[in-house]
């Protein structure tokens, strides 16, 4: 069998995670931001149920739910699912109905009596707390109430980032993120307490696991990246950047051992410090050193999986899906290290995440040793049902059948995902011009990265909804749309206008385009 052979089968086979529980496959519904709880946080809804009701039909190894926020009072943007601050007998039900609906229909009824090694579906729960990307009102505050965070840091307030901004994105940092308070010890406490309610939580609702959102610039990322962290106490990021990430590890541990399933999602981009992104050395240094937390990370023995992601609200390379495999280059070198120095049944497994959606793709970052597991999250929207189609695909090779087109291997192709982009015309360079001239332009880089997320926000309701996705759809109706299907607050509304402006501003080639339907082309 070929190489390529071997590393498509093995995404579709078995695989074991140090706990015990064993995947029936290695790829993963990775975390998406739903957008579908109550205004100002709530639990799971009609909505959840019916995206996560599809997915649990799609064959994949892990589902992983959006983030779940531990702080009512710090949500990301508006409609996060919560743990509340007391846990009910309704805070439960409501859980245990979405743990159901996540696991497939052929596994509820024999659960109970399935032994760890049994392969299955397992069911995630990502934990997460926004800190200072917590926005001001839809962050769950009042208006003059700022999010905690290691230290008093305001968003887009870096030298690095405020000197590329004009006017108007640095008053839209300052007036919608507002400095936050650093964190006192109690505070820190509070936290801790926080992440293990939400993994008792979702161990008595059903679930097999919890992640812990270390990344994308959320509170423990802030705690273990030096541009936002720069206390000088027990939780500094100078010499302690772990500490506060290694205490809720343990405090989880302590309650709910193994088989309990425990991951971690990280990212290099969070270890960038406030020097130049050009300067070689300065990259080469932080990227040691978050090699070296993932390290003592795995040396704890107490973590099944590290996801690997990136990106923050001050450069969202998580929230764009225009390149494959973003972070491949850093999950390739996390899972060298993790090989070189930790025994192999105690190894925590590489989850790679990003922009993955056939075999070609998953082939090349398992063969080339990037990952141990795959995650995929905007191609799970396009296609649900996307590992049963790979396996599909997988026989077809195996058996050597044709797709019609002389032995072309069709499932090759990824360009089902959408391309938001636009004419480059004399009115829209003029108007650009005119933009950047009056400070207007550059537009904050979340709010150009929202567009994205607003279409998928979108699609991920229409099939909650048993609609099919919508190819037609561009990115600026997408935009419209949002506000009146999910009622959003006013500082949202702005924002999604705000990202408008920046698609139309793109100054890309073509209008949008979008390729067939995934399920034909793969």
């Amino acid at each position: 069998m070929s190489n390529s052979n071997a590393s498509s089968k093995s995404a579709l086979q078995p695989i074991a995670l140090p706990s015990g529980l064993v995947m029936s496959n290695g790829l993963v519904k990775a975390a998406m931001y739903e957008h579908m709880a109550s205004f100002w946080g709530g639990l799971p809804n009609s909505n959840h149920l019916g995206l996560y009701s599809l997915w649990s039909q799609g064959g994949w190894g892990m589902i992983v739910t959006g983030n779940v926020q531990v702080s009512k009072d710090h949500l990301s943007l508006g409609r996060d699912m919560i743990i509340p601050p007391t846990v009910t007998v309704d805070t439960l039900h409501a859980y245990k109905v979405l743990a159901s609906a996540m696991r497939p229909a052929s596994e509820q009824s024999n659960l109970k009596s399935q032994n760890a090694s049994t392969p299955r579906t397992l069911i995630i729960m990502q934990l997460s707390h926004a800190g200072r990307q917590s926005p001001v009102v839809i962050g769950g505050r009042l208006p003059l109430v700022p999010p905690l965070a290691p230290s008093a840091l305001g968003l887009g307030r870096s030298e690095r980032h405020s000197s590329r901004m004009g006017w108007f994105a640095k008053l839209t940092y300052r007036i919608g993120f507002p400095t936050p308070r650093a964190m006192a010890l109690q505070d820190i406490d509070h936290t801790v307490d926080r992440f293990v309610l939400g993994a008792k939580l979702a161990h008595d609702s059903g679930f097999d696991g919890v992640e812990l959102h270390a990344s994308h610039g959320y509170l423990l990322a802030q705690f273990i990246s030096r541009k936002c962290n720069i206390r000088e106490d027990a939780y500094s990021a100078k010499h302690a950047p772990l500490h506060l990430l290694q205490r809720i590890v343990t405090s989880i541990r302590k309650v709910l051992p193994r088989p309990f399933v425990l991951g971690i999602k990280l990212s290099s981009s969070d270890y960038v410090g406030a020097g130049s992104l050009h300067d070689a050395q300065a990259e080469k240094e932080a990227e040691d050193r978050a090699l070296d937390h993932v390290v003592d990370i795995a040396r704890w023995d107490m973590i099944d999986f590290i996801e690997i992601s990136g990106g923050d609200y001050e450069i969202p390379e998580f929230m764009t899906s225009t390149r494959q495999a973003f972070f491949s280059r850093f999950a390739r070198k996390a899972r060298h290290a993790i090989h070189t120095v930790i025994p192999s049944s105690e190894r925590p497994l590489v989850l790679l995440t990003g922009g993955m959606g056939s075999l070609a793709t998953i082939e090349d970052a398992l063969s080339q040793g990037h990952a141990d597991l795959i995650g995929i999250g905007r191609g799970s929207v396009l296609a649900p049902k996307l590992p049963l189609l790979l396996k599909e695909a997988y026989s077809h090779r195996e058996t050597g059948a044709s797709n019609g087109e002389g032995g072309h291997d069709d499932t090759a192709r990824t360009d089902f995902y959408p391309i938001l982009s636009y004419s480059d015309t004399p009115v829209i360079r003029s108007a650009a011009s005119t933009l950047r001239f009056l400070g207007i332009l550059p537009l904050p880089p979340l709010i150009g990265a929202g567009t994205e997320s607003a279409w998928y926000n979108v699609m991920m309701l229409r099939i909650a909804k048993d609609h099919r996705i919508d190819y037609q759809m561009g990115g600026i109706r997408a935009v419209l749309l949002i506000p009146v299907l999910l009622l959003h607050g006013l500082l949202w509304n702005l924002l999604l206008v705000f990202s408008y402006l920046s698609l139309i501003m793109n100054l890309k080639n073509t209008n949008t385009v979008f390729c067939s339907s995934p399920e034909k082309r793969l």
